[in-house]
């Protein structure tokens, strides 16, 4: 990353949450990394694209020699077309990463979020549970769980970091644009073992409601499993991304049960939804837009880093003192995939153009 010191950008992008008009929750202004704006000048990396595979050999001497010859942004723009335009070996792919890696902080990103593609997102914010829950031994447990003003806040700040860190790794190509609904009926049905009560078709009646016939390409929904009085709700695990769904418009789900400890100790605001989007943007790179295993990978690869599995990812190791997985979200997002892949991000592809289809890993063949 370009530095942890970051600066409040000049136009402020917010969002409130409404329970079809009150407002509710705020998000934050945009924060543009400083150093965001120092460095080679990116140029036009698009019209570099070809419409089929290129040669290996000749495009990656053609960034060696961009790079030699100090060319910053031609030879990152060259070092993504092998990544994500050539048929070779995922050997080669990776020593490509490596020059990709040294090369982007060298270069600009996009600093006017006016550029940007908009990934739009719609956060259901349930206010309350109230209901029963039945125990092994028979005996009922009453649920009463209500968020707070404070929970409000601390989930405007959360959303606020997963578009700030989704803005600066994808060098400002995409920018998450929230809409919010607060919902007032309570949630009335508990789980009797642990998990969440909100599965995907449980959300679509406010989907609908909310969306009013615009298109999102994420959906977060809200649920205050613990933090207030009384027992709380049992949390199975900390979030979840669900597939395409059909019924949101082939969005992506994401359950969120939130509680007062978020975000956890040494964790980034927003690191919980970066990390439960980024299981959509992998599947997405893949199926979608065809491109080969291994140009994105999933979030939870990092849990590899330190033993002696040959599964996970292995370029990256993970800091003993760090207590965030954020800097392996930066390397999946700024070595494994390119400004080309994020600008051509969509839950809605045209069926007949796969822009990874031209690449094939020639690897094991």
């Amino acid at each position: 990353m370009r530095g942890w010191m970051r600066r409040v950008f000049g136009v402020a992008v917010v969002g409130c949450a409404t329970a079809y008009g009150a407002a509710v929750i705020e998000v934050p202004p945009l924060v543009v990394p400083e150093g965001a704006s120092q460095g080679a000048d990116p140029g036009n990396w698009k019209a570099a694209v070809p419409p089929g595979a290129l040669d290996y050999v000749r495009t990656e001497k053609a960034a060696r020699d961009m790079e030699a010859a100090g060319k910053h942004a031609e030879a990152l723009t060259l070092w993504e077309r092998v990544l994500d335009r050539t048929t070779c070996t995922e050997e080669q792919r990776s020593k490509a990463r490596a020059r990709v890696a040294a090369l982007r902080p060298k270069v600009k990103i996009n600093t006017d979020p006016a550029r940007a593609r908009k990934w739009n997102v719609l956060a259901l914010v349930y206010k309350e549970v109230n209901g029963e829950r039945t125990e092994e031994d028979g005996s009922v447990t009453k649920i009463h769980q209500v968020f707070t003003e404070k929970d409000f806040a601390q989930i405007g700040k959360s959303l606020a970091g997963f578009r700030d860190l989704v803005f600066e790794w994808s060098s400002g190509v995409v920018l998450v644009d929230f809409d919010f609904v607060l919902v007032e009926e309570p949630i009335t049905r508990i789980p009797q073992k642990k998990g969440f009560p909100l599965a995907p078709r449980d959300i679509v009646p406010e989907y609908k409601k909310a969306s009013a016939g615009k298109a999102y390409d994420t959906v977060i929904a809200y649920v205050k499993h613990k933090g207030s009085e009384g027992p709380g709700l049992g949390r199975a695990w900390t979030a979840a991304m669900y597939g395409r769904i059909g019924e949101l418009g082939d969005a992506g789900y994401m359950m969120v049960p939130w509680g007062p400890d978020y975000p956890y100790h040494g964790e980034l605001c927003g690191e919980m939804e970066l990390h439960e989007w980024l299981h959509q943007i992998d599947d997405l790179i893949h199926k979608n837009l065809g491109y080969p295993r291994g140009t994105s990978r999933s979030p939870d690869d990092g849990r590899t880093w330190n033993d002696s599995r040959t599964d996970g990812e292995q370029e990256y190791k993970r800091p003993k003192d760090c207590t965030t997985w954020t800097l392996f979200y930066k390397h999946l997002m700024t070595e494994h995939m390119t400004r080309q892949m994020w600008s051509e991000l969509t839950i809605n592809p045209n069926p007949n153009v796969k822009p990874g289809a031209v690449m094939k890993i020639a690897e094991g063949e």
